[in-house]
């Protein structure tokens, strides 16, 4: 279940960092919102192969 929070967050953080990267008014927040949403992107994957190698672990072991 931590997973899904996590991701959320992740999820919300790179929503973000692409609002502040439209905003934006110089390069300074411009790279800094891209990589905040990159990040979150990233994270997120991350989380996914996380949660499908624990799962793929417990089906092994079941066996």
């Amino acid at each position: 279940m931590s997973y899904w929070i996590m991701g959320t967050m992740a999820a919300l953080m790179g929503l973000l960092g692409l609002f502040m990267a439209g905003a934006a008014k110089d390069s300074g927040i411009l790279a800094f919102g891209l990589g905040l949403s990159l990040f979150g992107v990233l994270f997120c994957w991350f989380m996914i192969k996380t949660s499908f190698d624990e799962a793929e672990r417990e089906a092994s072991e079941g066996n």
